[in-house]
């Protein structure tokens, strides 16, 4: 009985820590994906691409 204490508890610690990386490194991409995203638009002043453009 002690030792399925033990494993259901390490078990459990580790879902819970699979659980923490997972969101850590979701929030990371997300904010990678923002921060690219951001980048690549062009200043609100800038002129157009190409010439005759609106």
């Amino acid at each position: 009985m002690k030792v399925a204490l033990i494993v259901l508890w390490t078990l459990a610690a580790g879902v819970g820590l699979f659980l923490l990386v997972r969101a850590r490194i979701v929030r990371a991409t997300e904010a990678l994906t923002r921060e690219a995203a951001r980048d690549k638009l062009p200043p609100p002043d800038a002129p157009p691409d190409h010439p005759g453009g609106a």
